[in-house]
C-alpha cells in the first residue's frame, strides 16, 4: 500500500507544481514488469517465473525544453529461487522468497532532442534520469503450507532485523513521445541500485549457532537439499561484497494541466 509519507509528498509535489507552472505540469500513470539481481538471481534478465508487474503514479515538471522533475510511486513484487538457477549448488541451498516492493523517488531526466509539450515538431526525444528514492521491502518464505517473515527471523544470525525502507538509486534511460498537446507517452528502463544485500533475506552465512534461532528460523535458514550436507552451521549463506538491484520497465501515460496557452509564443509553426 501506498504509505502515509508517499501520500503527504504527492499531494504537496501536486499542488506545488500546479500552482507554480499549471500549464506545463503533467500527471499520469505508469505500467511495467520489475525483476531483482541478487544471490538467489545473480545474473539473468527478465527471469521466467519471478518477473512481476507494476503499477504507479507519476507527477512530471518540465524545467526546460531539455530538463524535466519527476515525482514518481510505484508497486510491484519481487522474488527468486534457487530452483531457477543453473548451479546445483545454488539448487541444493534451496532457498526463496518474494517481497512486496513500494518506492517514492524523486527524478531528473535530461532529453537528448529538444522536447516541450507546447511545441508539436517536437514528437520524441532519448532521454536519460537519475535521481534519489526509498523503497519499501518485506522478504518472506513458505514453510509448511504458511508464509513467514524472514526479516523478524534473524535467518543469518543478525543482533536485529534490517530495516524495511532502503535507499535506492533510480537511473536508466527511455522514449518520451507525443502526437499532440495533452497527451505524453514514454518508454523506459530503470535499474535501481540499493544500500541493502537484504532484499532477498540472504547476504553472509549461516548462523555458527543453530540454537540462538527459532525451530522455524532455523529451517528457513538451512533448507539443504541434501542430508550430508545439512550440518553446514557456519558456512557462507550469500555473497555479502555484492549488495542486491532490482529494475523497472515501464510505459508511462501522462495528462497536461491547465489551459492551452498562447501557441504563438511558442512558435510552433
Amino acid at each position: 500500500m501506498l504509505s502515509k509519507a508517499a501520500y503527504f509528498t504527492l499531494t504537496f509535489l501536486f499542488f506545488f507544481s500546479i500552482g507554480k507552472s499549471q500549464m506545463k505540469t503533467e500527471i499520469g500513470m505508469l505500467t511495467g514488469q520489475s525483476y531483482y539481481l541478487g544471490d538467489l538471481n545473480p545474473t539473468t534478465q527478465f527471469p521466467g517465473g519471478h518477473t512481476h508487474f507494476s503499477w504507479g503514479l507519476i507527477i512530471r515538471q518540465p524545467i526546460n525544453e531539455r530538463w524535466a522533475f519527476k515525482a514518481q510511486y510505484y508497486s510491484s513484487k519481487l522474488s527468486g529461487s534457487d530452483a531457477s538457477s543453473s548451479s546445483v549448488a545454488a539448487q541444493n541451498r534451496n532457498l526463496s522468497f518474494e517481497t512486496p516492493l513500494n518506492e517514492f523517488s524523486w527524478q531528473f531526466e535530461f532529453n537528448f532532442a529538444r522536447y516541450h509539450s507546447f511545441i508539436i515538431r517536437h514528437h520524441f526525444s532519448p532521454y536519460l534520469f537519475g535521481g534519489l528514492g526509498l523503497g519499501f521491502i518485506n522478504p518472506r518464505a513458505e514453510f509448511n503450507g504458511n508464509q513467514y517473515d524472514l526479516r523478524e527471523l534473524l535467518t543469518e544470525g543478525q543482533d536485529r532485523p534490517y530495516n524495511k525502507a532502503q535507499f535506492v538509486i533510480p537511473f536508466g534511460f527511455g522514449l518520451k513521445f507525443k502526437f499532440s498537446h495533452r497527451f505524453m507517452f514514454a518508454f523506459e528502463y530503470g535499474i535501481r541500485r540499493t544500500f541493502t544485500d537484504y532484499i532477498d533475506d540472504v547476504s553472509t552465512s549461516y548462523p555458527d549457532d543453530p540454537a540462538i534461532l527459532t525451530t522455524t528460523a532455523q529451517a528457513l535458514s538451512n533448507r539443504n537439499k541434501n542430508d550430508e550436507n545439512r550440518n553446514i552451521w557456519g558456512t557462507q549463506r550469500g555473497n555479502p561484497s555484492k549488495n542486491d538491484f532490482y529494475t523497472h520497465t515501464s510505459f508511462t501515460l501522462t495528462v497536461r494541466l491547465g489551459k492551452q496557452p498562447n501557441l504563438c509564443r511558442y512558435n510552433t509553426q
